[in-house]
């Protein structure tokens, strides 16, 4: 591992005192210091450099990057494709053992559908593996710190364990530490560990068994410093820091195929020992009837292997997921990985990140108790056109004085173009202002004690029309304390000790629902000097803070719950807060602690997460935990998040869903799939698309499976008859030409009703019931086109073969109508299907009616094959719609 291995436990370093075992934030700042041999002073330059050379520079290991050429290789690597360029090596050998060049044309045609195919994965599927280079960004390029005693501004590459570190409001943290020194110190560790409000620090000792989100005296690397400063010793640098881990975690992370995955590659594989099986068997029934020579006995067995293979399931399949990430980004759905498509309909659990995910992100005003009367707040965050409700009605709240002291005991402030800027708590305050349409900018301030965490209060004088008044906000039990008028509808009146215990009772009562409380307070002509302004105060109000759900993830919740999805929110935040917000959403039950898994076995973890949807204080390394054992029990799991803290996880999952405009480069690049509107609700619509590709793609392949179950059967049968009905040629020109159209419009059917009201599936894409559909429909279309050929040959050879060749195209209706009939919908209802149905019959009667035809051996047809052909196709018709019936009555649903 990189520079400074130890980030929360004993560091094995020469020359440095290992004697204690127990974690950096259990320590005082003189045992810290003691144990990495340095002061607070710093270190020397020499033993920096010393230390440089044994740790290494404070930069993050970066993966192996991928070629772009490695990429292009991955799209050949399916047994579906290397059956066939095998198939194609066959035609190949074919035209020089038998001097004949019609078989090259036919095996460049399968090496163009093969290379067009792999191009087109290609580039749909290349994405830049930025993942360590995000983390990287997270790096500061510059810190301000100690050396020989002296500040130095050096780039942070430099830093080692025992290098002191100044902070500033602003800094981005450049490594991992343990505070010596914090004055009003603020964080924003939400990337890292989840927690929607910055943290406040101090350098005093935690118990040992402190969670990572609640280790004050530690600061993190990519954290930001959201007010005040300090001061701390470097304890951990490169991959040696949390994000460090998390780094190595992406690394490591086990990327698995999809289940459609793991199908196609096993359809390839059949599909070679069927090729291998029917070479094999030409063979024997040749030398033993005797009706072909060694040549036409080869050639028939290539023809069979070519109609064997769906030589344009590749391509189709490619283009259905490809139109599929094109409708996803219509519904602000970015996907970066073609098999996410399909594999996100088959979603059974979601695990949400709480914050900026269920939540919005930000701190919002939610409730305000003012003259004894609780009022819920309206509207977004961020938004200015909420307002005020009393028992569910609306009030008019322009005089509220507590507003107004939120909005003026305020450092936040609204900029023209980036909207509210400022500490969360006071955006959120002074957009509460807005709401009520507060005049705020009638009163200037002249002068502010700020807000300290001794004190834990803030206050400001303002001036309006040559009156002083004094506002301030704090800690309930500071601000009551300080307050000895109470401010009512009926005036004011004296703060009893009776009054500040319900007022007390009431800080309690929000405080329970997971809010952040503050008090507010004011005086008129303070005249004293600034000793005296924050006493003999007047109470005004409490306020209720948080950050809230998303107004639509409630309804998400239950589209979701309703398809049989199960969500389960993980969240860096407390159990209070986990709990409140769960339930607002519509998630009830048990909530578990991440430390609390920690002693788990494998066994004991995976019946925890079958029962708990709610997760708090969870780590990165506690989401993988949970992730992996929903994986165990045949889960396909879902993972959406924003934060540094989520990259593992997402990059671990079935599909990792990161946030697009909230989301850190590092959790977007370790993602399979970006919400470009950071709305819950958009993965449940992404999921509703991903159902709908998945039944487009069993239509498709159930569509082009009969046709070559159909195709090898007629080869089969004819030669044993020593007839060859279809040529190589020709069986390439159905599989890539006539049926590719229909097939990729399939891939663009609207959603069948009802959609998201079955449950996940379970099944493959080849179920019992579409198996027994593809050889009962395919033996009647065999036999229909048999039946043609026979009659065809009263004609000649050459208009036998044509029939042969036509009835297949012709037989495509009788394919898309069962298809229809068994889900009940309009043979129209897809007008792109209609199109390319008509544009293979007419490409069909080009071929067979003009020149193209001798390429093709194809003769001009005249009424009578014509008359046979359609009489196959309405018997067929009526055969398969009864077919279809018996398959789903025995078999099940297709």
């Amino acid at each position: 591992m990189g520079s400074g291995g130890r980030t929360g436990y004993a560091l094995p370093s020469q020359g440095m005192n290992t004697a204690s075992q127990a974690p950096w934030h259990a320590l005082s700042t003189e045992e810290v210091l003691a144990a990495l041999e340095t002061g607070t002073r710093g270190l020397s330059g020499e033993e920096a450099t010393a230390r440089l050379k044994q740790y290494g520079p404070n930069r993050l290991k970066a993966s192996p990057p991928t070629s772009p050429f490695k990429l292009f290789l991955d799209e050949f690597r399916s047994p579906l494709i290397l059956v066939l360029i095998a198939s194609a090596i066959l035609l190949f050998l074919v035209a020089a053992i038998g001097n004949n060049p019609d078989q090259n044309v036919d095996a460049g045609l399968i090496l163009a559908i093969v290379l067009f195919n792999g191009i087109l994965g290609f580039i749909q599927n290349y994405r830049a593996h930025r993942g360590i280079e995000a983390l990287k960004r997270l790096t500061a390029p510059m810190a301000t710190f100690l050396r020989d005693g002296r500040r130095v501004t050096a780039e942070t590459s430099l830093l080692v364990p025992g290098d002191v570190v100044l902070l500033e409001e602003g800094d981005r943290v450049p490594a991992d530490g343990r505070l010596i020194e914090a004055y009003d110190l603020r964080l924003d560790e939400s990337a890292l560990t989840g927690e929607s409000l910055p943290v406040a620090k101090t350098p005093r000792p935690l118990p040992e068994d402190t969670s990572l989100a609640e280790r004050a005296n530690m600061v993190y690397l990519g954290t930001v410093v959201m007010r005040g400063r300090g001061r701390f010793v470097v304890t951990g640098t490169g991959m040696g820091t949390e994000v460090g881990r998390i780094a190595e975690a992406i690394q490591t992370a086990e990327e698995r195929p999809t289940q459609f995955q793991r199908e196609v590659a096993d359809l390839g594989k059949r599909l070679t020992t069927i090729i291998a099986l029917l070479i094999l068997l030409i063979a024997v029934l040749q030398l033993t009837l005797g009706h072909l020579t060694l040549l036409e006995t080869f050639v028939t067995a290539v023809a069979l292997a070519v109609a064997a293979i769906p030589e344009g399931l590749p391509v189709v399949l490619t283009l259905a997921l490809a139109f599929g990430t094109r409708r996803m980004l219509e519904r602000q759905a970015l996907v970066r990985s073609l098999p996410v498509v399909e594999i996100l309909g088959s979603a059974q659990v979601i695990c949400a990140d709480k914050t900026g995910t269920i939540t919005e992100g930000r701190m919002s005003l939610r409730y305000l108790f003012w003259e004894g009367r609780l009022l819920e707040v309206t509207g977004g965050a961020t938004a200015t056109d909420g307002g005020f409700l009393e028992q569910g009605r609306p009030t008019d709240q322009r005089e509220n004085l507590a507003l107004l002291a939120g909005g003026l005991c305020n450092n936040a402030h609204r900029d023209p173009d980036q909207g509210f800027q400022g500490d969360p708590t006071e955006v959120a305050l002074l957009v509460g202002a807005y709401k009520a349409k507060i005049d705020l900018d009638a009163y200037v301030r002249v002068d502010e004690v700020p807000f300290s965490s001794e004190r834990r209060m803030m206050s400001v004088v303002v001036q309006q029309d040559g009156h002083r008044f004094v506002f301030s906000k704090g800690a309930p039990e500071v601000i009551i304390d300080r307050c000895t008028r109470l401010y009512t509808p009926e005036g004011l009146r004296h703060l009893t000790e009776e009054e500040k215990d319900r007022l007390l009772a009431m800080n309690n009562q929000l405080a329970g629902q997971a809010l952040r409380v503050l008090a507010l307070a004011y005086k008129e002509d303070p005249v004293s000097g600034r000793e005296e302004l924050e006493k003999d105060l007047m109470f005004l109000g409490l306020t209720g803070l948080s950050d809230p759900p998303r107004e639509e993830a409630k309804t998400a919740m239950a589209v979701a719950f309703r398809a049989g999805i199960r969500v389960v929110m993980i969240t860096g935040d407390n159990r209070l807060t986990a709990t409140a917000i769960a339930k607002e959403v519509g998630l009830e039950g048990e909530c578990v602690e991440g430390r609390d898994l920690d002693d788990l076995s494998a066994l004991a973890l995976e019946d925890v997460v079958k029962r708990v949807n709610i997760f708090a204080r969870a780590e990165p390394r506690q989401k993988l935990r949970i992730l992996r054992a929903l994986q165990r029990q045949g889960q396909v799991v879902v993972m959406t998040g924003d934060g540094v803290n989520d990259a593992p996880a997402l990059k671990g999952a079935d599909v990792g869903i990161a946030m697009g405009i909230r989301g850190t480069d590092v959790a977007r690049d370790a993602s399979d799939m970006v919400l470009l509107d950071d709305n819950f609700a958009t993965i449940v619509a992404a999921v509703e698309e991903g159902r709908r590709i998945f039944a487009n793609i069993k239509k498709f392949v159930n569509y082009l499976l009969i046709g070559n179950f159909a195709e090898v059967l007629v080869v089969l049968v004819a030669s044993l008859f020593g007839y060859l009905p279809i040529t190589a040629i020709q069986i390439l020109w159905i599989n890539l030409v006539t049926d590719s159209g229909p097939a990729v419009a399939l891939g663009v059917d609207p959603p069948a009703p009802g959609l998201m009201s079955q449950p996940p599936r379970r099944g493959g894409v080849i179920s019992r019931g579409m198996f027994g559909l593809i050889i009962s429909i395919g033996v009647v279309k065999a036999g229909i086109i048999l039946l043609s050929f026979a009659l065809g040959l009263l004609f000649d050879f050459k208009t036998a073969q044509t029939m042969t060749f036509t009835a297949f195209v012709v037989q495509e209706y009788l394919r898309l109508g069962v298809l229809r009939y068994q889900e009940r919908t309009s043979f129209f209802a897809n007008r792109w299907l209609v199109i390319a149905v008509a544009v293979s019959l007419a490409l069909q009667m080009v071929l067979i009616y003009t020149p193209v035809g001798d390429l093709f051996s194809a003769v001009p047809l005249g009424p009578w094959p014509w008359l046979i052909l359609l009489g196959g196709l309405v018997i067929g018709f009526i055969a398969g719609l009864r077919m279809t019936d018996i398959v789903v009555r025995h078999l099940g649903a297709i």
